[in-house]
């Protein structure tokens, strides 16, 4: 579990030659950031490596985060799509105080751990309101350790520049870096098609999509059901109530899964607003891919674990990407995973209860699909590329 308070720390002594990798990263909503950081950190650690991650979203005590050490800093979240007023745990605007404390408690874990390689991760991409937090702790970690080298990790699609000189800002950031990790397919999606880095700049790297470690195989016994599954974004809490709408028109069970910090207390609530026999609100929960493999139609949002849990299976996806806030992200990657057999995409607007119940048996009915062809081997390959380049910091070179 990620605790609130920051682990004991131990400056590392110079006979020490184990590298050291650093991770950065604040999920200000949802938890998918913070999920594939911490993924690429324990396969990291696996490759003979010590490794921390500090992290400057809220909490989340659900997560396990695979015996890597965290340090917690006074956490940040945004409420909607507002990126730009970011609140305190209490859900008030964040004050000169807070970001004080966060940017002295990142500098002080960085002094202290002295990494080879620091790895930010979406800045600079993205997360630019944090730009001075980052730099300063890029400044305290080349100040602990002479030759540090510096990675930004990025999603597959990280939002594209709104304005000329958010780019022209965030290529400025981008050259003190070392290299850029991308953690998708090229076979899907081209990062320069958003972001064109420049031919001068870091080398990119595509490492494949970021997956947790593939479940035993399930079993073979078809549930027949339609599970619903969102995150805790904009979008998600409209979509649940569409889907158990929906219910009400299908003869299958549907099972709807509610995510973020009050999901338990959000569905009790839409249970009890949707009496269907076939349906079942609950909070998420750690069977999700399991039952997902077993479903006779998948329905869920466009965002990035969407394509890591949906690409090894067979089972037909409807696909309804968030746009709240005018956010493009979901948008794009749905739009590369439209044409695929057996996935279908539609925008929420598009939909009634009634029609959602007619695609969702459209979909049940046909074949199930094939697996989509795409790496999924993401941590691993980051793990190879982030210890390679620590080494040659140790080395010298």
């Amino acid at each position: 579990m990620i605790a609130a308070e920051a682990p004991s720390l131990r400056k590392t002594q110079p006979a020490d030659a184990t590298p050291r990798v650093a991770f950065i990263v604040t999920s200000l909503s949802g938890s998918g950031h913070l999920v594939r950081t911490l993924t690429i950190a324990e396969a990291t650690a696996a490759a003979a490596a010590r490794v921390l991650v500090i992290s400057g979203g809220r909490p989340l005590e659900h997560i396990a985060t695979g015996g890597v050490p965290v340090v917690q800093l006074p956490p940040l979240l945004v409420t909607g799509r507002d990126f730009s007023r970011p609140l305190d745990a209490a859900g008030q605007p964040a004050d000169a105080a807070l970001m004080k404390a966060r940017g002295d408690a990142l500098v002080a874990a960085l002094e202290t751990f002295a990494p080879d390689v620091l790895v930010t991760e979406t800045w600079p991409l993205g997360r630019r309101r944090l730009a001075a937090e980052f730099a300063a702790g890029i400044a305290a970690a080349r100040a602990a350790r002479p030759g540090l080298r510096l990675l930004a990790s990025v999603r597959d699609i990280p939002e594209p520049p709104s304005k000329p000189a958010r780019m022209a800002e965030a290529m400025a950031h981008l050259s003190m870096f070392d290299g850029v990790l991308c953690h998708g397919d090229r076979s899907l999606f081209s990062l320069e098609t958003i972001w064109p880095l420049p031919p001068e700049g870091p080398p990119l790297q595509y490492t494949g999509y970021v997956a947790r470690p593939a479940d035993a195989d399930a079993p073979d016994d078809p549930t027949g059901e339609v599970l619903v599954a969102v995150g805790g974004g904009d979008l998600g809490p409209r979509l649940l109530e569409m889907a158990a709408a929906a219910s009400s028109h299908s003869r299958r069970p549907w099972r709807l899964r509610v995510g973020g910090p009050q999901a338990a207390a959000q569905a009790a609530a839409l249970a009890g607003r949707y009496r269907a026999a076939n349906l079942t609100v609950e909070p998420a929960a750690a069977d999700y891919r399991e039952r997902l493999a077993r479903a006779a139609v998948s329905v869920s949002l466009a965002g990035y674990n969407t394509v890591t849990d949906l690409a090894p299976l067979s089972t037909p996806a409807l696909i309804v990407p968030d746009e709240m806030g005018g956010e493009r992200e979901q948008a794009i990657r749905a739009e590369a995973l439209k044409g695929f057999v057996g996935i279908e995409v539609c925008g929420l607007e598009e939909l009634s209860p009634e029609g959602l119940a007619a695609r969702v048996e459209r979909l049940a009915e046909g074949p199930r699909r094939p697996p989509l062809p795409l790496r999924l081997d993401g941590a691993e390959w980051s793990a190879a590329l982030i210890l390679q380049m620590a080494k040659q910091v140790q080395a010298g070179s």
